[in-house]
């Protein structure tokens, strides 16, 4: 592109619109001012001394992004690169016009006065990068169980299951009663059997005691009682007895025989 200004003066009516009494006159002598100092400082700081060629003459490319982002942290530089951008300098323009201490063309004119080529070291410890994005890999030594064992349990229908616990609980009935003691009974065989011959005998109190917190706990009648009394209520050698005991209850009393005295 061929431009009607040259691209210095460009540069600079770009930089310095309205240019300041304080402000440098031309672009060369902004370069010397403010652009020299800044490379100097970010080449030794990059490099670390200017005792090698490499760092006096490092190369900086101006339309090269990494360098740029070097430079960049300058505020003279930083305004320099957004002036390149704001007129839309081509790479070969820039090359043209970025002619001074640290660039590429100090470079490699030193390269063609001397013959030499300068050895660039910038970014030899960053390894070359390899994509295994697309790699597969493998897991060694991990075993993974998939079979699953299940123990299926049997569900027994509604009805047998309601007749088993039927009969378990008939069964507990039995021991529990059992387990009211033999003694008792026999004291209320006796009892009755009296009143059958016409004693008055007064009901053991322990036993009257048991069918009252009976009749209290299941809220039964007295048919329903004596039908627990007589079935539930006793052992199965015991359980006639006992019904002829429970219907003795519902009998009035006889008389008081003299003869014979109240039960103990």
């Amino acid at each position: 592109m061929h431009r009607k200004q040259p691209i210095s003066v460009l540069v600079y009516n770009q930089l310095f619109p309205h240019p300041r009494p304080d402000d440098p006159a031309s672009f060369s002598a902004h370069l010397s001012k403010n652009l020299v100092g800044e490379v100097r400082i970010e080449t030794a700081t990059f490099y670390g001394s200017l005792d090698t060629i490499e760092a006096r003459y490092p190369g900086l490319n101006y339309s090269h992004t990494p360098h740029r982002k070097r430079l960049g942290r300058f505020p003279h530089h930083a305004r320099l690169f957004q002036a390149f951008d704001a007129l839309g300098l081509t790479e070969s323009e820039i090359a043209g016009f970025c002619r001074w201490e640290g660039t590429l063309w100090a470079r490699e004119r030193y390269e063609r006065d001397e013959g030499v080529k300068v050895r660039d070291t910038t970014g030899l410890e960053i390894g070359e990068w390899v994509d295994r994005r697309g790699r597969t890999t493998r897991n060694k030594g991990i075993n993974v169980k998939t079979d699953i064992e299940v123990e299926i349990e049997e569900v027994r229908p509604a009805e047998e299951a309601m007749d088993s616990e039927m009969a378990e609980e008939d069964e507990e009935s039995d021991e529990e009663v059992e387990s009211v003691g033999f003694e008792l009974n026999q004291r209320l065989i006796q009892a009755a059997a009296m009143r059958e011959q016409g004693v008055s005998v007064v009901m053991d109190p322990e036993w009257e005691q048991f069918l009252k917190e009976a009749q209290e706990r299941e809220a039964l009648g007295r048919q329903e009682l004596g039908i627990q009394a007589s079935g539930a209520a006793a052992p199965r050698s015991l359980r006639p007895a006992l019904a002829s005991a429970i219907a003795s209850l519902d009998a009035p009393p006889m008389p008081p025989n003299p003869s014979i005295g109240p039960a103990s």
